[in-house]
């Protein structure tokens, strides 16, 4: 996803600089199992809620997101890695990156080791890759919509216990209340008695794709089949990618169409990343992750001879695939009341109406409780 000049790694005199070593290989393939194992345990413990393991039903839904989304990545970096070598660059294998939480992987990470002869070697090895994967995204899907369960208010799994939510809260210390009052800038307030829950926005090919395959553009508080859902972070990342930053593929794209004004565009939208931070936070946490690689700088690339026309038209397919992918607040948090939630046990099944009546006397009395100490 992002490619980074490696101007130390200089090939020895005599070896084939497109040459890939046997370690480099097994780098490469073990980095790959690792995430593959990490998106499928991050699934199923964080976003399915159950053992991946030991659970039938959960194993099943992170092998489907965890191929799914495995295999979109591997489409990106493949498009990056077999255009860059019929461009003739030399480069390493992608390095795939686990990460124990939210999608399980941090993406992956090409290695330069030499610079782009031309403006349409940068152009086409950029935008190869958000477009290869972009492509296998909305197959996901497509394929993935059918299993889309609609719900008219947001679902919610009750794991709380009676005794757990009749119990007395402990008042929070120094250090929680300055978290909870700069955050409260950020994330909505969450109302007595309410919860908040992360509510995912859809990208505007999905809405395409969910009017031709379900008729009907898929509901904002609808549950995702795990393969429309790596379609999902198979569209956000290529959002990410696509924006002309740097060393993203955007950033590629941009400065081989605009060489002069790659720099300037770069740093000003850095800037705007951080600010946009506080309409997703993931704008300002992927633009300190640029900063701190240095990968917000472009690449040297020479001005002359110009991008050919076929890059050119490259050029537009990849801002095609940016407007279809880009969601600009992906995640947002939004707060409900107890009484306005569908409420089921770890099973998906609804809760008994005798058990939802206790919670929320439980909750009412809790209110009063704290309308009393005010």
């Amino acid at each position: 996803m992002k490619h980074l000049n490696s101007g130390d790694e200089i090939t020895r005199p005599g070896t084939d600089p497109l040459a890939t070593s046997p370690g480099e290989k097994r780098t490469a393939v073990v980095l790959f199992l690792a995430t593959l194992a990490s998106v499928y345990l991050v699934y199923g413990f964080q976003w399915f809620g159950r053992n991946p393991l030991t659970d039938g039903e959960s194993a099943i839904a992170s092998a489907k997101f965890a191929v799914a989304l495995m295999t979109i990545l591997l489409a990106h970096e493949m498009g990056h890695f077999i255009v860059a070598r019929r461009h003739g660059f030399a480069l390493s294998l992608p390095y795939f990156l686990p990460f124990p939480s939210a999608f399980g992987t941090f993406g992956a990470i090409i290695r330069l080791r030499s610079l782009p002869a031309n403006r349409t070697a940068l152009l086409e090895m950029g935008a190869a890759g958000p477009l290869a994967g972009f492509f296998v995204a909305v197959i996901v899907i497509a394929l993935g919509l059918p299993g889309t369960v609609e719900h008219a208010v947001p679902e919610m799994v009750w794991t709380t216990s009676l005794a757990d939510l009749a119990a007395p809260v402990a008042e929070p210390g120094a250090l929680l209340l300055w978290i909870n009052n700069v955050l409260s800038y950020i994330v909505p307030e969450v109302p007595p008695g309410g919860v908040q829950l992360m509510v995912m926005a859809n990208p505007l090919v999905m809405d395409l794709l969910g009017t031709l395959v379900l008729g009907h553009v898929p509901g904002r508080y609808a549950t995702l089949d795990p393969l429309a859902t790596a379609g999902w972070v198979g569209c956000l990342l290529t959002a990410i990618n696509l924006l002309p930053i740097g060393q993203l593929d955007g950033g590629h794209i941009f400065n081989a169409l605009a060489p002069r004004f790659a720099r300037i565009v770069s740093r000003v939208l850095l800037g705007v990343a951080f600010v946009a931070g506080l309409v997703w936070m993931g704008w300002a946490f992927w633009a300190v992750i640029l900063l701190a690689l240095g990968a917000w700088v472009s690449l040297p690339v020479p001005n002359q001879p110009p991008v050919t026309r076929r890059a050119r038209w490259i050029a537009v397919s990849a801002g095609v695939a940016f407007v279809l992918s880009f969601m600009p607040s992906p995640l947002v948090m939004e707060s409900f009341s107890l009484r306005d939630l569908h409420l089921v046990d770890e099973a998906g099944e609804p809760l008994e109406p005798i058990l939802i009546e206790q919670i929320n006397a439980l909750v009412d009395e809790r209110l009063a409780e704290d309308a009393e100490q005010r």
